[in-house]
């Protein structure tokens, strides 16, 4: 009898009863493709440092609006940051580290062999609005097949000036040759903050406080007695916290109990030896924790691909389009955002309504010149309406054997109709009388890519792969805004019907970028991989003098394994040495920074005049980082896979604001002349605990350290901006603010250290109770000394189990929002506390970190490392259950599979500062964006 089994060797046996059989590994079948830089390799012969992650693993089933949300943790070397936790909202993605100033820190996005737009894309005519859109949400994870990140030089250089951030490969589904397949999948779910974030005391807690604030300030800073300081104080805490009969709930009041999410899907596939086809549709809607926080949109995929009866000539064309629309509140210190204004003014002892059943606008709102939230509540809208439609034509032939001609277009178009409006009811637009903002923002991308590779064997041996290409990046992006004031009623609030007119502007760019490019692979034997790569970009972002730049890379493994020496030891299954070292680019955010630019505005006498804007800067270049790599892989007892690789990435050339002499006009210009080092280490860990038997389940971990260091700054010297400091030998994100020596204990009186510098240099460590006196020095940074993942699949008959759980060590996190608001030690006496301010000192003796409350407190907010946390944490990012009904169940109703299953992320979260959510904006700084959310959903799947 023969058993045979795909990615097993085949066996031929003798039959028997009760035969247990166990297939070998087959070292060919098993020989993983990945997809790499303009094309495919085996894993065997890559060279450089690169992760692959199955969608199949960390995105089946999991309730999510963008991939990325679940990168971290499932590779190493992949950080992954929230700037808030509204339904559609922005992300901060960073591979191996931080290596830019004033350029990109994002890494190249590639689908399906097309770079792509990434990153956010939203538009907003209001100053300093917090609105955000990541464009990449427009990508369904249900149509990803695989991803690959390019880490090192070797593996991403060949898209060089765009490539020193790393590259992520998005591979999308593809029909697969026999009987069409349908399938519908839907899921529902609920949602809510995944942490509990900044607990403020109820309302006899506030009066108390408040009481102990005033009575402490007529002892301590009006020279009251001990009755004249208790009758201060019982006059103030009645007008500041007066005592209702029940309290207000303020928090359940501006947001929901929980908030909600629907996902349906369609998807068919199949095709025959010639063609093949994908389609896919889905609706997703996602509700956030107050009305008007939600997104919800609409998408389709179709990739087709064709071949002729000979094989020689292929064909496809892979089309996606997504018509997104979201709704986001304000964040930060706007007075409009719920979850800033209930750790303000919102206190319990604030009444919402007034007796009759109006809103509250009492003291100290009208005070303040505010609005009740309640009854602001959903009025202002900050919309945005994205479509976008990428599409991609492409066509290969083979010339020769082995000759291969490909030729891809595509064209990316993104328009996003933001809409600001402000009603007369609300109190942003009763200032206006009603606003209206429209901003049509379009984003035009065409890109052209000819290649010519010749795959060829000499000898059985000698394998070599030559590749030579020319790309063609054009990008075109227009506004116009147009902003009317002054309505006559809110229900017609378009721009026609306002009385003002009050600004239209519009705006066009441009951006190109021209390259040739090549690549040579060769291996010995599959014993010994030499690969070098090289590209010369040009830019229309720089100097004319630097507008060509070249990029490239050389990388070499040796496969150890395939020694003869090492066939005496069968526990190695594979064991491989990589190496590389190569040089990739980072262009400058700005399009237009090495020109002389006019601005308008200028007028004289009544007559339109123009200015210089900008110095030229006819030497503007790339940023260049210069990767080393250095690691290795293997695999032991066909069961334990573990790989290593170390890392130093050097940019040089880092964009600067270099000071200029005031007699140009102007005090700046942007030139290359910093530098900075980022060095780390990356382990992947993977066991297959249970293989051979019913129950398959297999772990694995992913760990990364990356230390960033400042490497050159102009002339050397330090930048500081507010609690941020730049400086040579320094992290880049390092705090700059006084050390914190604690609450004396007889006194509870706040302490700092006074770092004044001695005659021999070295700092003074003496004590201060004045912060005035205490000097700034480095106090800490947000980097994480580890950062990885944990991840399990299991799999029993028909049941499934997947989840990831992610971690960080080491890092820290500025608390700046309890510095200004719930923290300030009673200096107002209308904000609402933190609870942690319950452990504030009382009297002589006792041992806190909370000093003693005065009301105008002289000595509040100054920045120190008081705030300053530890953010260790553990999260289970994402999980999911599934089951799959028996076929002999489901043949006689020619159902091919039916499947049920609950998932959920952010499920569980163990950390170490837990006022606030643990993921936070990369630069670690905590303010009043909307925490991270946490999601449970149940679904099922239906294929015929």
């Amino acid at each position: 009898m023969v058993i045979s089994f795909i990615g097993m060797a085949t066996q031929e046996v003798a039959i028997k009863a009760n035969l247990q059989i166990f297939l070998k590994a087959d070292a060919e079948v098993l020989d993983e493709v990945m997809v790499v830089a303009y094309g495919t390799a085996k894993k065997a012969s890559f060279t450089g440092a690169a992760s692959t992650i199955s969608a199949k693993k960390i995105l089946k089933d999991i309730p999510i609006n963008s991939f990325e949300e679940v990168l971290q943790g499932s590779a190493p070397g992949v950080t992954v940051n929230s700037n808030s936790g509204q339904p559609g909202a922005a992300l901060s993605i960073r591979l191996r580290g931080t290596g830019s100033m004033n350029a990109g820190n994002e890494p190249l996005y590639v689908i399906d062999g097309i770079p792509v737009v990434s990153g956010d894309v939203a538009v907003s005519g209001v100053s300093g609005d917090t609105k955000s859109f990541n464009i990449m949400s427009s990508l369904n994870p249900s149509d990803i097949e695989n991803i690959t990140i390019l880490k090192d030089a070797a593996a991403a250089s060949l898209y060089g000036s765009r490539a020193a951030n790393g590259v992520v490969l998005i591979t999308t589904k593809k029909g697969q040759e026999g009987k069409t397949t349908i399938s519908f999948k839907a899921n529902w779910g609920i949602t809510d903050w995944a942490t509990k974030n900044r607990e403020t005391v109820n309302g006899d807690q506030q009066r108390e406080l408040t009481y102990e604030a005033f009575y402490n300030e007529g002892i301590l800073y009006k020279d009251y007695d001990e009755v004249q300081a208790k009758q201060y104080a019982q006059q103030n805490v009645d007008v500041w916290a007066p005592k209702l009969d029940r309290y207000s709930d303020w928090e359940s009041a501006l947001f929901k109990s929980n908030g909600s999410m629907e996902n349906y899907e369609f998807a068919a596939q199949g095709g025959n030896e010639n063609t093949n086809f994908y389609a896919s549709l889905a609706y997703k809607n996602e509700k956030g924790m107050v009305e008007s926080s939600w997104m919800k949109g609409f998408f389709g995929r179709a990739n087709v691909s064709h071949k002729s009866n000979d094989g020689k000539i292929k064909m496809g064309v892979n089309i996606s389009m997504s018509k997104q629309s979201s709704s986001q509140v304000s964040e930060g210190y706007a007075y409009a955002n719920p979850y800033f204004v209930t750790r303000w003014y919102a206190i319990p002892n604030i009444p919402i309504y007034n007796e009759d059943g109006s809103f509250y606008e009492g003291f100290p709102i009208a005070n303040l010149g505010v609005a009740n939230p309640v009854k602001d509540m959903n009025l202002d809208k900050s919309l945005s309406s994205v479509f976008r439609s990428s599409n991609s034509l492409w066509a290969s032939y083979e010339i020769i054997k082995g000759l291969i001609l490909k030729q891809t277009l595509s064209y990316d178009y993104i328009m996003n109709e933001a809409t600001t409006h402000w009603p007369k009811a609300s109190h942003n637009g009763n200032l206006h009388q009603g606003l209206m903002i429209k901003i049509p923002y379009q984003n035009h991308n065409i890109y052209s890519s000819t290649v010519l590779n010749y795959i060829t064997t000499i000898n059985e041996k000698h394998n070599v792969d030559v590749l030579i290409g020319w790309d063609v990046d054009d990008k075109k992006e227009t506004y116009v805004e147009a902003v009317g004031k002054g309505y006559s009623t809110d229900l017609l609030p378009e721009l026609e019907n306002s009385s003002t007119p009050m600004t239209a502007s519009s705006g066009y760019s441009r951006d190109r970028l021209l390259s040739v490019l090549s690549r040579f692979n060769y291996d010995y034997a599959g014993k010994y991989y030499i690969s070098a790569n090289y590209r010369r970009d040009g830019s229309s972002r720089l100097g004319i003098n630097k507008r060509w730049g070249n990029f490239w890379s050389v990388s070499g493994a040796w496969r150890i394994s395939s020694e003869n020496f090492m066939q005496g030891l069968p526990w190695i299954n594979d064991l491989k040495l990589r190496v590389s070292y190569g040089i990739n680019g980072t262009l400058p955010s700005k399009l237009y920074s090495h020109l002389s630019l006019m601005s308008t505005g200028y007028d004289y006498q009544d007559k339109p005049g123009i200015a210089p804007g900008t110095i030229p800067n006819p030497d503007l270049a790339w940023e260049r980082n210069k990767n080393f790599n250095v690691g290795f892989d293997t695999r032991l007892f066909e069961r334990l896979s573990f790989s290593f690789d170390y890392y130093n990435r050097l940019t040089t050339d880092l964009l600067q604001d270099v000071p200029t002499s005031m007699t140009v006009g102007f005090t700046s210009a942007l030139k290359n002349v910093g530098s900075m080092i980022n060095r780390g280490v990356e382990i992947d860990i993977s066991y297959d605990i249970f293989k051979h038997s019913a129950i398959q389940w297999t772990t694995g971990l992913a760990l990364s350290h990356n230390k960033n260091k400042i490497d050159k700054l102009y002339d050397g010297k330090d930048i500081i901006s507010g609690s941020s400091i730049l400086r040579e030998g320094e992290s880049y994100y390092s705090w700059w603010a006084r050390e914190w020596a604690g609450v004396d204990p007889q006194t509870g009186e706040e302490q700092w250290v006074l770092n004044t510098q001695n005659k021999d240099g070295s700092l003074n460590k003496e004590l201060t109770k004045n912060p005035g006196e205490a000097q700034r020095i480095i106090i800490g940074t947000p980097d994480p000394k580890l950062t990885g993942g944990w991840r399990n699949s299991l799999s029993w008959k028909g049941l499934e189990f997947n989840a990831l759980f992610s971690f960080s060590l080491g890092g820290k996190l500025l608390d700046d929002a309890c510095l200004t608001y719930t923290d300030t030690d009673g200096e107002n006496a209308y904000y609402a506390i933190g609870k942690q301010q319950l452990n504030r000192w009382q009297k002589p003796g006792d041992i806190t970190d909370v000093p003693r409350r005065i009301n105008n407190y002289t000595y509040a907010r100054y920045s120190s490392d008081r705030h300053m946390h530890t953010n260790n944490y553990l999260r289970l990012k994402s999980v999911s259950l599934s089951y799959s009904l028996p076929k002999q169940w489901l043949n006689p109703l020619n159902i091919n599979n039916l499947r049920v299953f609950v998932s959920g992320s952010n499920l569980l979260t163990f950390q170490s500062y837990d006022n606030v959510d643990p993921e936070q904006p990369i630069n670690g700084n905590v303010n009043f964006a909307f925490p991270a959310m946490k999601s449970v959903s149940f679904g099922l799947e239906l294929s015929l």
